[in-house]
């Protein structure tokens, strides 16, 4: 991209919001039931990674991490911004803005502006805290404070609330203090859309509409003797781009020796309804702030502190000079390290992304710039932003 094209991104006019939607304050009409069945959740095809980020004073910046350049920059028109995240098709981004109560849908693709949803009331301070999909992307659970206003006073609420919001009607469905109890904790989208996966102790397929346990995928009950229970961790490994099946890393922790935990991968068939592969790890993997791949999921990247801490490096602020991040590299399937190296670097720096390859990766934080290191950990180049960084990284995957 010449610098001409950039500075025409960066400066152009402040999106204009699209016609708004009506301000949800009317009463809520009792709707819970009239969900239809929801339709397949179909992923953009664009074939293309991007990574998106939020930028001070308001802008979210598409980000190709084959180039290193900036390909677009949508401007919100007001100001700074709370939240910014893919819908499940990874086709919008979600980005949260004027003081938490406009919701704008951005198009990934032109990174334009497709809708707006906004959350103002006459009689409270509304602040949305976060938005969730239901099945079928046609409604939206927006977790909300309400601060009434009074004529001299504020009366603060002591918990938020829970709204059920419909897109197409634009209007509130319900109002709830919780989330339906079926899927009040670890409930996700299933990967095609259609159901809610709520992973507590087992792997329970909840149906959309009437929120009844429809199906179960046993992780709690040891599959043999001498192994526990199977408990999940982080993200799908697959991103969610295969409908039939999970791939998750898991603990277990030894029924025999009960201060020995162990580790590796599992992978979950959706269509059986039953685990497929149980993989344990030789090894304990490095202790890490958390993990970073591309669109391999056998290989990833951690870091940490060189102390081995999780707040920061070993020789630290404290001391007024640059940190020290150890990075590693790790089979996925077998748990190994297969590379630890460790830099001095700015401070506030931490890992955000793998490009999709997993030739270069990713550390970012304070700050207007992107410091790339290759797949052998070896600075490679640092990559100047048009505005400094809120927020970090999101990798969107097709």
């Amino acid at each position: 991209m010449s610098a001409l094209s950039l500075a025409l991104l960066l400066f152009a006019a402040p999106a204009q919001d699209a016609p708004a939607a009506p301000a949800p304050e009317a009463p809520a009409r009792a709707k819970e039931n009239e969900r239809e069945a929801p339709q397949k959740i179909v992923r953009a095809a664009s074939g293309k990674t991007w990574f998106v980020m939020r930028m001070w004073p308001g802008k979210v910046v598409k980000f190709d991490p084959v180039t290193d350049e900036v390909v677009g920059v949508f401007d919100s028109g007001h100001g700074s911004g709370w939240m910014t995240q893919p819908t499940h098709d990874r086709r919008s981004i979600l980005h949260l803005t004027r003081q938490r109560t406009l919701v704008q849908v951005v198009d990934l693709e032109t990174m334009t502006l497709k809708d707006v949803y906004p959350f103002e009331e006459y009689s409270h301070i509304v602040r949305v805290q976060s938005v969730r999909e239901l099945p079928g992307g046609q409604r939206w659970y927006v977790q909300v404070e309400r601060i009434e206003r009074k004529v001299d006073s504020y009366v603060v609420p002591n918990e938020n609330e829970w709204i059920e919001y419909d897109l197409a009607e634009r209007e509130i469905v319900t109002r709830m203090k919780e989330l339906p109890k079926a899927i009040r904790r670890g409930a996700r989208l299933s990967p095609d859309g259609t159901q809610w996966h709520v992973f507590d102790s087992d792997l329970k397929i909840v149906d959309a509409v009437s929120l009844e346990e429809v199906g179960k995928i046993e992780l709690a009950k040891p599959m043999a003797p001498g192994m526990g229970p199977i408990s999940i961790r982080g993200d799908d490994l697959f991103d969610l781009r295969n409908p039939e099946a999970y791939r998750f890393a898991y603990s277990m922790r030894d029924p025999v020796d009960t201060n020995r935990t162990l580790y590796g991968i599992v992978d979950i068939d959706l269509v059986n309804k039953k685990v497929s592969r149980l993989s344990e790890w030789s090894t304990v993997p490095p202790r890490v702030w958390g993990y970073e791949r591309g669109d391999d999921p056998r290989i990833a990247v951690g870091a940490r502190g060189a102390s081995g801490g999780f707040g920061g490096g070993g020789r630290g602020s404290a001391e007024y000079r640059d940190e020290e991040i150890v990075l590693f590299t790790i089979d996925m399937e077998t748990g190994k390290k297969l590379k630890e190296t460790r830099h001095t670097v700015r401070n506030g720096l931490n890992l955000t992304a793998v490009s999709p390859d997993g030739s270069k990766i990713y550390l970012a934080g304070r700050g207007n710039e992107l410091h790339v290191f290759d797949r052998d950990h070896k600075p490679l180049k640092v990559v100047s932003l048009p505005g400094e960084i809120d927020g970090g990284v999101t990798v969107v995957r097709p």
